[in-house]
């Protein structure tokens, strides 16, 4: 799947992937800081991946790890810093959640602590009930 939007291209296509650039951002991030490659390599492998990409360059990237019928987790969601202020994350989480099929999946999740206001936009909300979720939560694995 293919969007455009003025000379940015958002892309599902794995072969546009630039895993430099996302290995490069992802480690630092506050949600995966010292993240290895071959960490990231095995994710991507392993996830609908979506890149954000001005005129060929990756800017920006995200994931679903999904079972592609009931179920998404959104992850990994960035835009490069000189990018940003430009609507360009809406419309990556946009493009994400008008991947064909998504409006059929039960429950689409993710987690964050620095745009909430963001996908509260785009229809995200608190659990009504958190005592459904239960995790093992290991926030500094990656740092050395």
């Amino acid at each position: 799947m293919n969007w455009t939007k003025e000379n940015y291209r958002v892309s599902t296509d794995n072969a546009l992937l630039q895993l430099d650039v996302i290995h490069a951002n992802l480690t630092r991030s506050t949600w995966a800081e010292g993240i290895d490659e071959a960490t990231v390599r095995k994710a991507v492998a392993n996830s609908l991946n979506f890149g954000l990409y001005d005129d060929g360059r990756q800017i920006g990237y995200a994931r679903f790890i999904t079972d592609h019928a009931t179920f998404a987790y959104m992850a990994d969601v960035f835009v490069m810093d000189q990018y940003r202020g430009k609507g360009l994350g809406r419309w990556l989480v946009e493009c994400m959640l008008s991947y064909p099929g998504i409006e059929r999946y039960r429950r689409l999740l993710l987690a964050t602590t620095t745009a909430a206001w963001l996908y509260e936009k785009l229809g995200f909300s608190k659990p009504a009930n958190p005592d459904l979720f239960w995790q093992i939560n290991r926030p500094d694995i990656y740092k050395h």
